[in-house]
């Protein structure tokens, strides 16, 4: 087990690393969907989805 985790040290931390950035992205978008935010925070004339942004 002690040489598998030497060997692969840096793909298991790396792996980590998008984990939790991947994991971040996710809380970000459940948090800002129960505030009730759009994700561009800008006028909805000019947007392409305003039909379905919940500003509109």
């Amino acid at each position: 087990m002690t040489n598998w985790l030497s060997g692969n040290w840096a793909s298991f931390v790396a792996g980590l690393a998008v984990a939790a950035v991947v994991l971040a992205a996710i809380v970000k978008m459940i948090r800002d969907k129960k505030r009730n935010k759009s994700a561009c925070d800008c006028s909805c004339s000019g947007c392409a989805g305003a039909g379905s942004c919940p500003k509109g």
